[in-house]
C-alpha cells in the first residue's frame, strides 16, 4: 500500500504513517501541528501560533522515531547531543514559512482531487467499493481527525506540487551526467600504512604537576560538577512485594494438582499432513480444485493404491514436511492453527480427515501416534509453582498497592515515611543524579524529569506515582541537593592526566604521519616508508567508490575517496585516526574514472532524474532561506526548551 501510494502522490502517506525517521527532517508534513491549543506558542511566524503542545508533540513523535529506528535501546546523552528541540522547531518553521509561500503563489489542491485520491486506495475498499468505516479507521489509527488528515493531505498536495515545478524547471546538461559517472563508478587503488598507537605511547612522558595544574588553570570552565541530587524513593516492585508474599504449602498442593490435571488431559500428537497451497486472494475455482485434488489423494490411500507418506511426497506444497512423507513430528496443543488443530483433536491413531481449509490452504491430516506429556513430582516442581504463584499475587496487588502509595504521597506530600509504613515497604536512597545521567532508578529519564521538576526540587514534595516497567512504578522526593560546583584539581587531576597523555600520543603519531607522507613525496616506496617508521603497510586494494572493498575500514575509503588526484609521478596522501587509536597514512596508488560510454540510457536517465532532484531540493533550500529572511519569526526561547529530547 504504502509503495503504490507513494508512487502516486510522493511522500504523503509517509508523513500520515510513518512519521518523521530521519534528520534532517524533510521539508513538510508537520501541517497540522500549527493549528489548535491555548497555550502559550513556542514561536510565531508572521504571526501564525506554533503551539507549546504541538511542539511538544512533535519532539516526541521524533524522539520514538529514533529510538524505534535504533532498535529501543538509545541513551539520554545522545537524544541530547542530537539537539532535536532546536531541529524539530526549525522544521515546524519551515513548513509555516512554505505553506505561507504556496498559498500567496495561489497553489491550490480541489477537493475532488483530494476525494478521488482517497477513494482510489484500494487498502480503504471492500469488495472494489470504498469503505468509509476503514477510512475512518485508518485515520482515528493516526490519532487525527478525518478533516485535520484531509486538510494535511491537501497541504502536502501542494507542497509537492511546489517539488515537482522547480524540479520540471532544471535543466540536466549531458556533461552533468558524465562526470557524475566518472565520479560514481571511479576506482582507486588504496594502500594503508599503519602506525601503532601502543608504540607511540612508550616514547611519551607521564604529564608533569606543573602541566596538569596548568591545564586545569586554562580548562577550569570545563571542570564544573552538574547539578545533581540524592532521591528518596519507595519503589513498588517484584523484588520490593514478594517478601510480603507468603505462598502457603495447601496452594501449591492446589496448582499441583491443576498442573497434574492439565498434564493428564493435554494430549501430544505424531502427525503427518499433506498440504496443497492456496494464496489468501484465491478466487472459488481454484479453492474447489485444491480441495477436489485432495479429495482424490486421501481416496487414494485409504483404498491402499498408494500410502500417506509417498502420497506426500509426490503431492504436498509443504516444503518442511514434503520429504519427510509429511511427518510434522509430535505437535503440542497450541502450535497449530486453529482449524488444523480442531479437525487433529477429532482424530483417532491412523484415521485421515477429510479435507481441512486453513489460512494456508487444504490439508490432509492423520494422527499416527498419541502420548501425554510426562507428570513431573510435586518436589521437582514446587520451586516453580511457588514462583508462578507468587509472580500471580503481585499482579492481583499491584495496582491496587500502587493507587494506596499514590494516594498516601499525595496525603502526606512532604514524607514518603506514612506511604512506606503503610504498605510495609522501606525508604531507599539512590546514588547522585543529574539531569543528564544518573544510576539505578537515576538511569530512567522519568525520574530525572520529575526529580528536577519544580514541584520535587523547589517546593519538596513528593513526586506523583512514576512508572519504570511492567509492575515496576516509584515515588520519588530530593533527598540531598546540591547546585553545580567546580571540580577541585585533585578531583580531575586523573582526568588531566589521560587527556594530555592522549594529546602528547596523538602528537607524535601526527607527526610520524607527516615524515611519512614527506617520505613518500620524496620518491620513496611505501614499504620502504614504513619500515623505516616501525609502521606495517597494507599493500593497495582496488576499490569502487559505489561498491567500495569490505576489507577496508569505512574511515579509510571516506578518507582515501576524499583526498585530490596527486600530481604526476606522485602518490596521494592523507592521514587519519583509526577506532582503534591508531593512526593510519592512506595512500592512493592510482585512480581511474568511470567510463560515460559504458553505461545504458536507462541509467543516464536515472542518473539526469537523481542530478534534477539534488537541484530542485538545492533551489528549494535556497528559496526557503529567502523566504525565512522575508517572515517574521519570533522563538520563546523558555518554551522551545521545555520539551524533553
Amino acid at each position: 500500500m504504502l509503495m503504490d501510494l507513494r508512487e502516486r502522490i510522493q511522500g504523503w502517506v509517509a508523513y500520515a504513517i510513518i512519521g518523521l525517521i530521519s534528520i534532517p527532517f524533510v521539508l513538510w508534513g508537520v501541517g497540522e501541528y500549527f493549528t489548535g491549543g491555548k497555550n502559550k506558542p513556542v514561536a510565531e511566524v508572521d504571526g501564525l501560533p506554533i503551539t507549546q503542545q504541538a511542539y511538544e508533540q512533535a519532539v516526541s513523535q521524533q524522539r520514538q522515531a529514533i529510538i524505534q529506528k535504533l532498535g529501543g535501546s538509545v541513551s539520554a546523552e545522545l537524544l541530547q547531543s542530537l539537539n532535536l528541540n532546536q531541529q524539530v522547531l526549525d522544521q515546524m518553521i519551515n513548513e509555516r514559512v512554505l505553506s505561507v509561500f504556496v498559498q500567496r503563489a495561489g497553489f491550490r489542491t480541489p477537493d475532488s482531487v483530494v476525494a478521488d485520491l482517497i477513494r482510489s486506495e484500494p487498502e480503504f475498499k471492500t469488495n472494489g467499493v470504498f469503505d468509509i468505516k476503514k477510512y475512518e479507521a485508518f485515520v482515528a489509527g493516526q490519532n487525527t481527525t478525518v478533516p485535520a488528515f484531509e486538510a494535511r493531505l491537501k497541504r502536502d498536495m501542494v507542497m509537492q506540487t511546489l517539488e515537482n515545478t522547480i524540479r520540471e524547471s532544471t535543466i540536466v546538461t549531458p556533461q552533468e551526467i558524465d562526470q557524475l559517472v566518472r565520479l560514481r563508478d571511479q576506482t582507486r587503488a588504496v594502500g594503508v600504512i599503519t602506525l601503532d598507537r601502543a608504540r607511540a605511547a612508550e616514547q611519551v612522558a607521564a604529564p608533569t604537576a606543573t602541566q596538569i595544574e596548568a591545564y586545569y588553570t586554562a580548562h577550569k570552565a570545563e571542570f564544573i560538577r552538574p547539578e545533581r541530587v540524592k532521591l528518596s524513593f519507595i519503589e513498588l516492585s517484584p523484588k520490593t512485594l514478594a517478601p510480603s508474599i507468603q505462598i502457603t504449602d495447601a496452594q501449591v498442593q492446589a496448582a499441583y494438582a491443576d498442573y497434574e490435571q492439565k498434564q493428564q488431559t493435554d494430549i501430544n500428537r505424531t502427525v503427518r499432513h499433506i498440504l496443497i497451497a492456496l494464496p489468501k486472494d484465491a478466487d472459488a475455482a481454484a479453492v474447489e480444485a485444491a480441495k477436489n485434488k485432495l479429495n482424490a489423494a486421501r481416496a487414494d490411500i485409504l483404498s491402499g493404491k498408494i500410502s500417506f507418506a509417498d502420497e506426500a511426497r509426490a503431492l504436498s506444497d509443504d516444503p518442511g514436511s514434503k520429504d519427510k512423507g509429511g511427518d510434522l513430528g509430535v505437535v503440542t496443543p497450541g502450535e497449530m492453527v486453529k482449524p488444523f488443530e480442531e479437525a487433529m483433536d477429532k482424530l483417532k491413531v491412523g484415521e485421515i480427515s477429510e479435507p481441512v481449509r486453513s489460512t494456508y490452504g487444504w490439508h490432509l491430516i492423520e494422527v499416527t501416534k498419541e502420548s501425554h506429556p510426562p507428570i513431573q513430582s510435586l518436589a521437582d516442581m514446587r520451586d516453580q509453582l511457588t514462583a508462578t504463584l507468587r509472580e500471580q499475587q503481585i499482579d492481583k496487588i499491584y495496582y491496587n498497592e500502587g493507587e494506596k502509595l499514590s494516594n498516601d504521597v499525595y496525603e502526606h506530600p512532604d514524607s514518603l515515611i506514612p506511604a512506606a509504613e503503610a504498605l510495609g515497604l522501606s525508604v531507599q536512597t539512590s546514588d547522585w543524579v543529574s539531569r543528564d545521567s544518573g544510576t539505578g532508578i537515576g538511569a530512567n529519564e522519568k525520574v530525572r524529569k520529575a526529580a528536577f521538576s519544580k514541584e520535587v526540587l523547589e517546593q519538596k514534595l513528593n513526586s506523583n506515582l512514576i512508572e519504570l516497567g511492567a509492575n515496576d512504578s516509584v515515588v520519588i522526593r530530593v533527598h540531598e541537593h546540591e547546585q553545580a560546583t567546580p571540580l577541585s584539581l585533585n578531583e580531575v587531576t586523573a582526568q588531566i592526566t589521560t587527556t594530555l597523555t592522549n594529546q602528547a600520543i596523538a602528537e607524535v603519531l601526527a607527526a610520524e604521519a607527516s615524515k611519512i607522507r614527506a617520505a613518500l613525496d620524496a620518491g620513496t616506496e611505501p614499504q620502504n616508508a614504513a619500515t623505516a617508521a616501525g609502521a606495517v603497510w597494507q599493500a593497495p586494494l582496488l576499490a569502487k567508490r559505489s561498491a567500495p572493498e569490505p576489507t577496508l575500514p569505512a574511515d579509510v575509503l571516506a578518507a582515501a575517496f576524499a583526498v585530490p588526484p596527486a600530481a604526476a609521478g606522485t602518490l596521494a596522501t592523507t592521514a587519519l585516526t583509526l577506532a582503534d587509536g591508531n593512526e593510519a597514512v592512506v595512500v592512493v596508488t592510482a585512480i581511474t574514472d568511470g567510463d560515460p560510454a559504458k553505461i545504458s540510457a536507462e541509467d543516464k536517465q536515472q542518473l539526469a532524474a537523481q542530478i534534477a532532484k539534488a537541484d530542485a531540493q538545492q533551489a528549494l533550500g535556497a528559496l526557503l532561506q529567502t523566504l525565512r529572511s522575508e517572515a517574521k519569526i519570533t522563538i520563546n526561547h523558555e518554551a522551545e526548551k521545555s520539551a524533553t529530547p
